[in-house]
């Protein structure tokens, strides 16, 4: 098969799946699936903007504690719960 007769081969199968798909998304049982995708796919965003928001209230914390740790430490004076690992990883 020259290159020429592969290229329209496939032009040619790719029309065909487009209509195809497009004829069938086009219908009512379509139109329920786009709406379902869209929700599907607005949800996971809100998921996503939701876990990005806890990540950077919980990283600032973590920074805070950071900070504080080593401010002790280098202030010399050690307090009792300062090792308290539950209180450190809360």
């Amino acid at each position: 098969m020259k290159n020429n007769q592969k290229f329209l081969s496939g032009f040619l199968l790719g029309a065909a799946a487009g209509a195809i798909v497009t004829t069938l998304l086009n219908g009512e049982k379509g139109q329920t699936v786009i709406q379902n995708f869209k929700n599907v796919f607005r949800e996971a965003t809100d998921d996503l903007k939701t876990g990005l928001e806890n990540f950077d209230e919980k990283l600032e914390k973590w920074t805070n504690k950071g900070r504080s740790f080593i401010a002790e430490l280098k202030s010399g004076n050690k307090k009792e719960d300062m090792y308290d690992l539950e209180e450190i990883f809360s």
